[in-house]
């Protein structure tokens, strides 16, 4: 299993090489200092055509989008960080209604994870490092290198420091841990947000439990 990335360098590939799945977050800014970020979902993309996207559940439709808008469109595979430059080519409203992108020549992405995660759902908090406060959270996949964590709310911004608290029975003996990590990213989901950590420090017998974790929760 290999560790996931603190950081890694840009990059380019074709859209298709990410292979975004229906439903998939992404999130599309105007292009200007300031601009709020409009929560949208993919839905389908036609290559050298366009990029189907609609509403994201909890957001505003796509009245506010109109054709010939130039955006900047970005999203998380699980895997990679993407954006690209695109353009509002159409708004349809049958048979659902969804904006038509324009599909890029190539896309901008950062590697953000390498290892591979085990699907989970273990109760967690999270906390400001030195903050008498927590927010709970559910821990939704996790390797030795780093977790995702579903929360009600934001927990922080990209890069922020985090404790992440939670309990794994080892082999029926009970063992808390409690992790510094840093957000690496943050997406809207339609239950809250799900929020990407790395795990910073963690000592031998921290990933030992970690990756014990991983396999009882594989399994």
């Amino acid at each position: 299993m290999s560790t996931d990335l603190a950081s890694a360098a840009v990059s380019t590939m074709n859209l298709r090489a990410l292979k975004l799945r229906p439903g998939m977050s992404l999130q599309i800014q105007r292009p200007v200092a300031g601009a709020a970020k409009e929560e949208m979902q993919f839905l389908a993309a036609i290559d050298g055509k366009g990029v189907m996207a609609g509403a994201h559940a909890g957001s505003p439709p796509l009245a506010s989008l109109r054709p010939g808008d130039e955006y900047v469109v970005s999203g998380f595979t699980g895997q990679y960080d993407f954006n690209f430059p695109s353009r509002v080519l159409q708004i349809f409203e049958e048979p659902f209604p969804y904006a038509l992108l324009a599909y890029p020549p190539q896309v901008e992405v950062r590697m953000v994870r390498r290892s591979l995660r085990m699907k989970t759902s273990v109760p967690a908090k999270v906390s400001l490092p030195g903050g008498s406060s927590s927010i709970a959270a559910t821990m939704i996949d996790v390797s030795p290198a780093g977790a995702m964590i579903k929360a009600p709310t934001s927990v922080g911004a990209v890069n922020d420091e985090v404790n992440l608290s939670f309990s794994v029975d080892v082999d029926g003996n009970p063992m808390s841990l409690v992790l510094l990590a840093s957000i690496c990213h943050t997406n809207r989901g339609d239950d809250g947000m799900n929020i990407g950590l790395l795990f910073k420090n963690a000592s031998p017998n921290d990933k030992l439990a970690l990756h014990y974790l991983g396999q009882t929760a594989g399994a």
